[in-house]
């Protein structure tokens, strides 16, 4: 059995797949000694077991929010070199996980070049259509996928294998690529509370593909028809990326009813004083706040774009549904849960019936089965 665990993590600032790969950290036998390297302890926060141990990966910070070019390459070797180092400090380790996407982690595929090591990595959205990523995936020991990646998947492995037969389903052999869905350990979460008034939450990064303006958008615009403000008030509970890709919060004018969370400690407990949320991402690929939300207790709002929850919850029973990016759709949306008190508990209720599918143990049960072997 493995004994030694690398998981590496180059990514400086929190989010979803850092909450996955805690929940998994969590469930792997005491026998197996974890290592995480990482460029941000802080977004690790309290999620691990006592058997889980930190040591820093060297990255200037000049070099952190490079993306594509000469730069991006230097970066990663940056990261090898830190990466080496490391290792003979601490020894050899047996397997290393990456779970942030084969051109995030390219530095651990650089290291299967040096020494023999296997590699698990977890996709959690979709990747670039480049060699760089088909490179990756090609030296993977197993690759764990949520479904909606599938397809950025394979034109990775298709731009990587020129050469590769028509059907480029032949190059995802079922034994190294394996889907899966995100899971919760439901006695994370803590339960809605009883309230009187509407809250509404928004949680997640200021990426510009997640949208927090619409949402914005949507509060004044309910601010201003609304006949009753006192009925509802909403929380955005947020994290600033370290790029240039953010949006800027600053620049919104101020909007009544509002209030701002940065890097919330206490998010538990937020979400329970709140009950709606509300996304407005651009697809999708997964949303583990969404499941969270749903573990507490409260109603779902999403865009109609046919990504995952779209696909996976049924408008007007466990969630409520609008017209993707269409700031009109969402008020409306948000009126009518404040006006029927009786709808919204009723989504509420089963939204927290749909979210019993999704236990962790069930979820993960295939990665975690992968790691110890």
């Amino acid at each position: 059995m493995i004994e030694r665990l690398l998981i590496y993590d180059p990514v400086p600032f929190k989010g979803g797949s850092k909450k996955v790969m805690q929940t998994i950290i969590s469930e792997l036998p005491p026998s197996i000694e974890v290592w995480v390297i990482s460029n941000d302890r802080g977004s690790w926060g309290n999620g691990c077991n006592d058997n889980v141990h930190f040591v820093p990966l060297f990255s200037p910070r000049y070099l952190q929010n490079k993306t594509t070019g000469i730069l991006y390459f230097l970066k990663h070797f940056v990261y090898l070199l830190s990466l080496i180092t490391n290792m003979m400090k601490l020894k050899r380790f047996t397997k290393i996980i990456g779970f942030s996407g084969p051109n995030v982690d390219l530095s651990i595929y650089l290291l299967t070049e040096l020494i023999n090591i296997d590699i698990i990595q977890l996709i959690q959205g979709d990747i670039a259509h480049s060699k760089v990523a088909g490179f990756g995936l090609a030296r993977a020991k197993k690759v764990f996928y949520l479904p909606s990646t599938h397809a950025s998947i394979l034109h990775a492995l298709k731009s990587y294998r020129k050469n590769s037969p028509p059907n480029i389903n032949d190059n995802m052999e079922d034994k190294k690529f394996i889907a899966f869905v995100n899971g919760i350990n439901d006695s994370t979460i803590t339960a809605k509370n009883n309230n009187d008034n509407v809250g509404f939450l928004w949680a997640g990064s200021l990426l510009k593909w997640k949208r927090v303006e619409l949402f914005i958008a949507a509060m004044a615009r309910l601010n201003s028809t609304a006949k009753d403000d006192d009925k509802y008030f909403a929380s955005v509970c947020y994290i600033k990326p370290e790029n240039d890709a953010y949006v800027d919060i600053n620049s919104f004018h101020m909007v009544d009813n509002i209030y701002w969370y940065p890097d919330p400690k206490n998010l538990n407990d937020i979400r329970a004083n709140s009950s709606v949320f509300i996304s407005t991402s651009q697809n999708e690929p997964f949303g583990l706040s969404i499941l969270e939300s749903m573990v507490a207790g409260l109603a779902i709002v999403i865009p109609a774009d046919n990504a995952y929850w779209d696909q996976h919850l049924t408008d007007g029973f466990d969630c409520v549904k609008y017209a993707p990016n269409n700031m009109e759709s969402l008020a409306k949306v948000l009126t009518r849960l404040i006006e029927q008190p009786t709808f919204l508990l009723k989504i509420s209720q089963q939204a927290k019936n749909s979210s019993q599918k999704y236990c962790h143990l069930h979820c993960y049960a295939q990665i975690l089965k992968c790691i110890p072997n």
